[in-house]
């Protein structure tokens, strides 16, 4: 982001335990002490926040601990079969579309994509062993080839380093009328929102805040819709023109 680390004297914020991987406390053992490398955040634009890092280096060791320090077994049945009703619900997806899910891990919402027919391919800083669904990228600096994209799918935006950075490699790979499919967790100030956990790296306190963001880098919402699961948040469809 443009001030995307402004020094604000004296202005911390100190984070809580994590919610958004408590995809329920007995379905993710984590031990926070272990897992928490920055507690600190510091202000950006509107009403965003980002943990400090010292460096980009840092950012990427610590997002990569992330899949040793959790237990998606549970999560990666669930969450698969939840997320194939949310997405048929949105009657958009056709047999063959191409998928691009950043952030995602072992790979459980490729499976989603492909339950409904779709060629699904995930990018993660750590997708572990042996990950068919998923290789090694990283969302600042995709991989892939402008407008090769039908849709790109996350529920990661909390985990970014440089919100605009990713926005732009979003829009470079999708193709015209291509669409950008988020999961945003509710924030500090939603009615369904938390305060970050351990993991996450930026931070808002709206969802409307993050709509508005993704708006700016020049797409249109579809449509909008509230989950409960694996945590609170809003679903959304943004729109290439």
């Amino acid at each position: 982001m443009r001030n995307f680390f402004k020094n604000w004297a004296g202005k911390s914020i100190e984070t809580t335990d994590s919610v958004k991987e408590k995809i329920s406390e007995k379905e993710v053992n984590s031990t926070a002490t272990d897992i928490i490398e920055s507690s600190k955040w510091l202000p950006g634009e509107t009403s965003f926040t980002h943990r400090v890092y010292k460096d980009y280096e840092e950012y990427i060791k610590h997002q990569a601990s992330k899949l040793s320090k959790i237990n998606l077994e549970s999560y990666d049945i669930k969450y698969r079969k939840t997320l194939v009703n949310r997405l048929t619900a949105l009657n958009i997806l056709k047999q063959g579309d191409n998928v691009l899910c950043l952030g995602a891990r072992i790979g459980t919402e490729c499976k989603a994509f492909i339950d409904l027919g779709c060629f699904a391919m995930g990018i993660d800083l750590n997708p572990g062993e042996n990950n068919y669904y998923v290789v090694h990228g990283d969302f600042h600096n995709l991989q892939f080839a402008d407008v090769s994209v039908d849709y790109v799918f996350t529920n990661a935006l909390d985990h970014v380093f440089h919100f605009e950075k990713v926005m732009a490699e979003i829009v470079r790979v999708l193709k015209p009328n291509g669409a950008f499919i988020a999961e945003i967790v509710g924030g500090t100030k939603d009615e369904h929102g938390r305060e970050p956990g351990a993991y996450e790296s930026c931070w808002w306190e709206t969802v409307e805040d993050v709509i508005n963001k993704i708006i700016d880098s020049g797409f249109l919402v579809e449509r909008r819709e509230r989950f409960s699961y694996p945590w609170t948040g809003d679903q959304l469809i943004f729109r290439k023109p």
